[in-house]
């Protein structure tokens, strides 16, 4: 029995739409207006399968349909529109069949979208806190459409970690985890191919078997994170949902990056009333005695009296203490502008070491211990920026440490690369100030402005030395026990450091045979220095160690000390080989220490150079070292 005319008229005015069909899905009756109410094009005759998209919904209500069984679910029409659908089973004339009840679902409609994207976007832009704004997304979505659950997951700032920041509801044990597998599909793919992708939820409470939507959170430059709508089960996702969804996404990844750098703004201006405050501290506390050393030797000189070679002394110190202060300042600049050159040359390490300890321990009363390989450990790198770097390291050692507490450099090696390694026992860091250390401006929270002085730019300028030569800085502490830098700088390769010119100091009074001596090693690829040379070119070369020492034995008392006085002016991270030159040893030389003769004769000083360091090749071994627990900054 099919309704009387009278009952279409009335159904015009219903939003849902009536149809009648039997149990082989072939639609027996329906409404004159249905495809206009749910843009679905049925007559007579034709079946539902040919209007209805394949999966599981559509399977579902067969079954239903078959079963003569009552059924309420969701399906996607040919169209991909989102329809809901009531079966009610009927027996009319002993006939099997169904009532369907049939209307648009979700928010196809221009108008609901339309709503939905208002309500979206004016929730979102609320607040610029990055956990507001997510929170007040995800609520906004179940509240505007027919869904069950809504999550928000965004990127970590300082990794590639998704983390769950907001979640439209919490049901105990059964709610999701807050992080997941980003590998896993529909996840990976949404985030590659920067669309919606959909996927069935599996594996906690009631939702288990419902439809969810990933949805990438794409900024204009990056994408963000994920949005994941889940909706209730049986139910999918019409193309037109997933548009409004993408679009309610894109407004939310850009509210979220908004609120992130808001929040870095605020930081960075944080930080910056924080440097403004500890510059002008660290500029005046130098100033002011230097004011007043001036302004004594000012009145001094005008009264004609002498002024102190202290108080001088003392008025040099501030001076180069603001100098320093300002060229750390201009590093950070050049380094944050990219105008920080680099000027790379062959360097031994341990050479370096040994000379800044020098002056470290000829400047503080501390004991200082050095340990280097006996062979040599060789990088490319410019001398005076890592020297700047070992500086810094050994200047926060001390600045740290209680008096008289030990500080300790090694040199070695790990894998291909060399390792310095600066330990000192002073007052540590703590754990959660050990990754943001090397970052500009900051300080341990240990650190009192008023006890240590500094801008806190050398651990940010140093960090910056190392990577930019390739390398990695370091560090290992326990709070109260000590710090140790480790910094990592790439090894020169074996062939490479093969062809470097071995290195000569000849000592001889006689200016003669010390210029027949130079021409006949230069000759032979040979670096050569003599006192000629004069103490300045060597001081130049001192980061590059001296691998002999050709010393006459018939020099005078007199030529002896000038030739020590230029030999001192080498700081020396090994013993110096030295090849002895004339007819005897004198008295003060050992048994085993090597003679050549002289006056210089081109193949038996050769012999005799070639014969000392064949000899000391022997003696050094590579130290086999064990691999020190690095700990980088983030």
């Amino acid at each position: 029995m099919l309704p009387p005319n009278d009952v279409e008229d009335v159904l015009s005015c219903l939003p849902q739409a009536l149809l009648r069909v039997g149990p082989d899905l072939r639609v027996q009756w329906c409404e004159e207006g249905f495809a206009a109410k749910t843009g679905v094009t049925l007559s007579p005759g034709s079946t539902l399968l040919e209007a209805l998209e394949p999966g599981r919904s559509l399977d579902a209500l067969e079954r239903a349909i078959r079963e003569q069984r009552a059924h309420s679910g969701h399906a996607i029409t040919r169209t991909l529109r989102q329809v809901r659908v009531q079966v009610k089973p009927t027996h009319t004339n002993g006939t099997a069949g169904a009532w369907l009840v049939v209307e648009p679902s979700g928010v196809d409609d221009e108008g609901a979208f339309s709503q939905a994207v208002r309500e979206i976007a004016r929730a979102v832009g609320e607040s610029l806190e990055v956990d507001r704004v997510c929170s007040a997304a995800v609520v906004s979505l179940v509240r505007c459409a027919q869904v069950r659950r809504a999550e928000v997951f965004l990127y970590e700032e300082d990794d590639a970690t998704l983390k769950r920041m907001a979640v439209s509801d919490l049901e105990g044990l059964d709610a999701p985890q807050d992080a997941f597998d980003p590998s896993e599909d529909p996840y990976r793919q949404a985030l590659a191919l920067r669309q919606p992708q959909l996927g069935i939820q599996r594996g906690y409470g009631d939702a288990v078997g419902s439809v969810f939507a990933a949805v990438p959170l794409c900024a204009p430059r990056r994408t963000v994170g994920l949005l994941l709508i889940y909706k209730e089960q049986g139910a999918s996702f019409s193309v037109r949902e997933l548009e409004m969804w993408s679009a309610a996404a894109s407004q939310l990844a850009v509210a979220v990056e908004n609120a992130r750098l808001l929040r870095e703004a605020q930081s960075a201006l944080r930080v910056r009333e924080e440097f403004m405050s500890i510059a002008s501290h660290e500029l005046k506390t130098p100033l002011t005695p230097l004011k007043l050393g001036l302004y004594s030797m000012e009145r001094r000189i005008a009264a004609g009296q002498p002024v102190a070679l202290a108080s001088v002394l003392k008025s040099k110190r501030q001076v180069d203490r603001l100098a320093g202060l300002v060229e750390d300042l201009l590093d950070a600049s050049r380094l944050e502008l990219g105008r920080l050159a680099l000027d790379s040359s062959p360097l031994e390490v341990g050479q370096l070491v040994a000379e800044v300890v020098d002056h470290f321990r000829h400047a503080f009363e501390r004991p200082f211990t050095v340990d280097v390989p006996h062979d040599g450990v060789w990088v490319l790198g410019d001398r005076d920026r890592l020297e700047q770097v070992l500086v810094n390291l050994l200047e926060n050692a001390h600045k740290y440490s209680p008096a008289g507490a030990p500080i300790a450099v090694r040199v070695g090696r790990t894998g291909e690369s060399a390792r310095i390694q600066v330990q000192d026992h002073g007052i540590g860091i703590p754990g959660a100030d050990q990754a943001l250390v090397f970052q500009r401006f900051y300080r341990a929270r240990n650190v009192s402005h008023r006890n240590f002085g500094g801008l806190g730019l050398g651990l940010f300028i140093s960090h910056s030395i190392v990577k930019m030569h390739g390398g990695a800085l370091a560090l290992r502490s326990r709070e109260g026990e000590g710090s140790t830098f480790l910094l990592d700088l790439p090894r020169m390769p074996a062939h490479e450091v093969r062809r470097l010119p071995r290195r000569v100091l000849v000592l001889d009074e006689d200016s003669n045979q010390e210029a027949t001596a130079e021409r006949t090693l230069r000759a032979e690829g040979f670096e050569v220095f003599t006192v000629q040379s004069g103490a300045e070119a060597l001081r130049k070369a001192t980061h590059l160690p001296v691998d002999l020492v050709v010393l006459s034995t018939s020099a005078t008392q007199s030529a002896v000390g000038s030739f020590l006085e230029t030999f001192a002016t080498l700081p020396r991270a090994r013993p110096v080989p030295i090849l002895l030159a004339g007819d005897a040893r004198p008295w003060w030389a050992q048994e085993n220490a090597a003679l050549c003769p002289r006056p210089y004769r081109p193949e038996e000083l050769l012999a005799g150079v070639r014969t000392v360091l064949t000899r000391e090749k022997r003696r050094t071994q590579p130290p086999v070292e064990s691999e020190l627990p690095l700990v980088t900054p983030a």
